[in-house]
Order: C-alpha cells, then structure tokens, then sequence
C-alpha cells in the first residue's frame, strides 16, 4: 500500500502567553552562496525536520554578513503559501538592501547577487522560550535566487543605491531554523559560519 503524504497538526493552537511573537528582525544576517554548504555533512533534529543543528560549508568557504540599516531592517521579507494541484508549497522573498553604487559593489555583489543561488539566515526579534527561532534559513532546500532588482537614482529609500529581491519558490517547509542545544551553543555556531 502506498503511503500517504500528508500532514497534520500536531499542537494546539493557543497563545503562548508567557513568550508573546514579537515582530520584526535584527538589522544584521548572513548571506552563504548555497554551492559552498556541505549539504551531506548538514545535521537535523531527529524530532523536528524544521531545526538545522549543524549547518557545514565547505573547507574553505564563509558566509557574508549583510546588514541593513533603519527601524525595520530587511523590510518585505515575507513568506507565502503557493497552493498547486497535488501539494502546497511556499514562496521566501527577502529584499536586499545595499547602499552602494561603485565598481567594486557592481562587481563583488551586485553581479553575484542577479545570477548566484543562496542560503540567507537572518535573525528574529522573537527568540522563542530556549533560542529556537532567532535564526531563520531561507533557501535550503530550492536556494534563493533574484526575482527583481533595481537601481533608482532618486529613490530616498536607497539613495541611490540598490535592492535585489532573492525568492525561492517551491520550498517544502514553511519555515527553517538553525538551533542546537541551547541559545549559547547556536550563536556559536552561526558565527563560525563567518570565519
């Protein structure tokens, strides 16, 4: 007999009155081009598909910090439900701020930017009881790809500098997060993804 693929929930829902959802997130993340993550090496928690406990890049390569600047960094960052004919997916858009416009920015980012395939972790406000949902993984398992990009020389938003929308459709999951063990551990762990 065949096995059916289909998911339930498994919680009630309530309000978590002791650790309320704060919205938003922190001004600064990381961005990893998704060729350098050592996917074989990448660990799972065996209870929750969802949580990423070692995440591996390969010998040699780093992730790239990517701050933004304002009261709502990484404003538009948003994911959406993509209903289809046999399975439900989602979309993960996250726009990328960088205001710059020089030769170096055109060639190191922007370039990279419109053509490569990410993994970006950024950091939420809310923190969740034990850590678990500071830092949230876009792209891991499709890659987040630019979906739009421009460049306006009276934007006030960005003085004249850029933003680059990465999208990845099809993601299977609604949300990904890097934890392991405690809140301690995991910022260990997501900084030795910088060096």
């Amino acid at each position: 007999m065949a096995k059916l693929c289909e998911s339930l929930i498994a919680k009630a829902i309530d309000f978590a009155c002791d650790d309320l959802i704060v919205r938003g997130l922190e001004s600064d993340g990381l961005i990893i081009n998704r060729s350098d993550i050592d996917f074989a090496a990448t660990v799972f928690d065996a209870q929750n598909p969802n949580i990423i406990k070692t995440l591996v890049l390969k010998t040699g390569k780093k992730g790239y910090e990517v701050n933004q600047l304002g009261n709502t960094p990484f404003t538009g960052v948003q994911s959406t439900l993509e209903v289809g004919t046999y399975r439900n997916t989602w979309t993960h858009a996250i726009p990328i701020v960088v205001l710059s416009n020089t030769p170096e920015v055109a060639h190191d980012i922007i370039d990279g930017l419109s053509n490569g395939t990410f993994v970006v972790i950024l950091r939420n406000k809310f923190k969740g009881t034990n850590g678990d949902a500071e830092y949230q993984v876009y792209g891991y398992t499709q890659g987040l790809v630019a979906s739009e990009g421009t460049n306006d020389k009276y934007s006030e938003d960005t003085d004249g500098g850029w933003i680059i929308t990465l999208q990845e459709t099809g993601a299977r999951m609604s949300a990904m997060f890097l934890f392991d063990t405690d809140a301690t551990t995991t910022a260990a762990a997501y900084e030795s993804l910088k060096a």
